[in-house]
């Protein structure tokens, strides 16, 4: 029995190595992450998933004596399953699923966190949205539950996407939860096709840094360099849609780490994952009045035709010759 321990223990750690290695050589290709970057291509991505199931499942497939099924029974469930999970399709558009978005189990959640949803205005379910949704916290209840599951109640003639990091792809079955309640891989390609396709998206720009920030007496958004979903929608005449999940930072509480080794540490795998390790107080979340509050969509061409305006108006006098020129007209 020592043996068998030790075995599953030597293909783990050596598992581990292998994949650390591999998301090392990937790191400034920000493989993992759902980053703005090319994309790899798809025998390398089913490649890297095959890899990472494989050290998942592997001793309960190949030692009889550690396989929690017998084993002719969990290779085959395991090599089916290896098909789904290597399809890659979080990145061409997700695989919704209705039913399990009405699963009673969300409604569960829902009431646990006495989640709800409040829209200040109506949206035209003509006109596609990028949705930004402030703050992460540790685990984005607003916009996985709220958004992932349920906004079809709040705007039901909106067709939309929630954006995840591309690490969250990689763990099994909750992979496929995210991806049947509409969620699918954030880089920047996915977004792309998800738009192009007629839909919305909705993500979280803050990510996992934000997540870092989590504090249950204060707010913190990070925001100001964030513009990769501002150009996303610019590109695509979409509007933009800025939404705050109120008390969403209540359900965890975080230790602040000043020891470099472990800045170092955590740093490293955000850049590797996209998924920050903030050191959690609690493994259960707190119970919180979560709700979730949608604002006015941006038409982003009228804001910049609003500033560029306002920019002409308060320097006309000082720049212009003749002074005299008539207000600037815009076509």
């Amino acid at each position: 029995m020592l043996d068998s321990w030790l075995w599953v223990l030597a293909f783990h750690g050596l598992g581990l190595v292998l994949i650390g290695l591999i998301f090392h050589l990937f790191e400034q290709r920000k493989a993992m992450r759902g980053a703005n970057r090319q994309r790899m291509p798809a025998w390398i991505e089913r490649m890297l998933r095959a890899l990472f199931l494989l050290l998942l499942t592997g001793p309960t497939v190949v030692h009889m004596d550690t396989a929690v099924l017998p084993l002719p029974l969990l290779s085959p469930l395991v090599i089916a399953y290896g098909f789904s999970y290597c399809d890659l399709s979080e990145q061409n558009g997700g695989k919704e699923n209705l039913v399990v978005r009405r699963w009673g189990l969300w409604q569960y959640v829902l009431d646990y966190f006495s989640l709800r949803l409040v829209k200040t205005v109506d949206l035209d379910p003509h006109c596609q949205y990028v949705f930004g949704i402030h703050p992460h916290s540790i685990l984005p209840f607003g916009a996985i539950i709220g958004l992932g599951i349920n906004l079809e109640s709040l705007f039901p003639a909106v067709s939309y996407r929630v954006l995840a990091a591309t690490f969250v792809f990689y763990v099994p079955i909750y992979r496929d939860i995210c991806l049947w309640g509409g969620i699918v891989d954030a880089a920047r390609y996915s977004a792309l096709r998800v738009l192009r396709s007629g839909k919305s998206v909705a993500l979280v720009p803050g990510g996992a840094t934000e997540a870092l920030h989590t504090d249950p007496d204060r707010d913190v958004v990070v925001l100001r360099k964030r513009r990769g979903f501002i150009k996303l929608a610019l590109e695509h005449g979409a509007s933009l849609v800025p939404v705050f999940s109120f008390n969403e930072c209540n359900t965890y509480s975080v230790l602040k780490a000043d020891a470099p080794l472990i800045r170092s540490i955590a740093a490293k795998f955000q850049r590797m994952t996209g998924l920050s390790l903030p050191l959690i107080t609690n493994i259960w979340p707190r119970k919180s009045n979560i709700t979730v509050v949608f604002g006015k969509p941006i038409p982003y061409l009228e804001a910049y035709i609003t500033g560029l305006e306002e920019l002409y108006t308060e320097n006309a006098a000082t720049y212009n010759n003749p002074p005299t020129k008539p207000p600037l007209e815009i076509l």
